[in-house]
């Protein structure tokens, strides 16, 4: 049997990053750790030094995107929280985010168990909705819109930066401009 190279560096990131690959092309059924091993040739052991089942590699997937998609979000309105511009801000930071991250988009919200309420506010609403349903509240009051109609105008704005990274992560739409464009231009 061919030993596998002594692995150097993140290998943690790296299974995770392999993890979503793999789970994007061949969904959950038959994703393993062994699988995830394999891909980052390293011997069928080297996870569990990491995580203890697929269960906790999955979830360790989620925290990973999640991080990297709340930074981004968070650093587009640094200062401007209360802007005018803070949701204009947040879409396009959410569509740049997919762009330069198309993977993390079918694995977010397809593959990861993710689910978000559109009609109810909680604490346990994904993170980088919480902050944007937060954030387009706030504009709705500033811009005297009444709060029954809240649930309207989210799903309308959302709709809209959702839809646009959809698409630019659909490998067969083609589109020659700036996607975040096509949202701001609209703002």
């Amino acid at each position: 049997m061919k030993e596998k190279p002594y692995h150097h560096g993140n290998l943690r990131n790296q299974l995770i990053e392999a993890g979503i690959e793999l789970i994007n092309e061949d969904g959950l059924k038959g994703f393993s750790l062994r699988k995830v091993a394999t891909k980052c040739q390293v011997s069928h052991a080297a996870p569990y030094s990491h995580f203890k089942n697929i269960d906790e590699l999955i979830s360790a997937m989620g925290e990973h995107v999640t991080e990297q998609f709340m930074a981004k979000l968070l650093a587009s309105i640094k200062g401007r929280e209360d802007s005018r511009e803070a949701v204009a801000l947040l879409g396009q930071a959410y569509i740049a985010f997919f762009t330069d991250h198309p993977q993390y988009f079918s694995f977010l919200f397809y593959h990861s168990g993710l689910t978000i309420d559109l009609d109810h506010e909680s604490p346990d609403d994904y993170p980088p909705f919480a902050l944007f349903r937060k954030t387009a509240y706030r504009m709705f009051r500033r811009m005297g819109i009444p709060e029954g109609n809240d649930s309207q105008q989210l799903i309308a704005l959302w709709s809209m930066v959702h839809g646009i990274s959809s698409l630019l992560t659909n490998q067969g739409v083609r589109y020659s401009g700036d996607w975040s464009e096509v949202f701001t231009r609209r703002m």
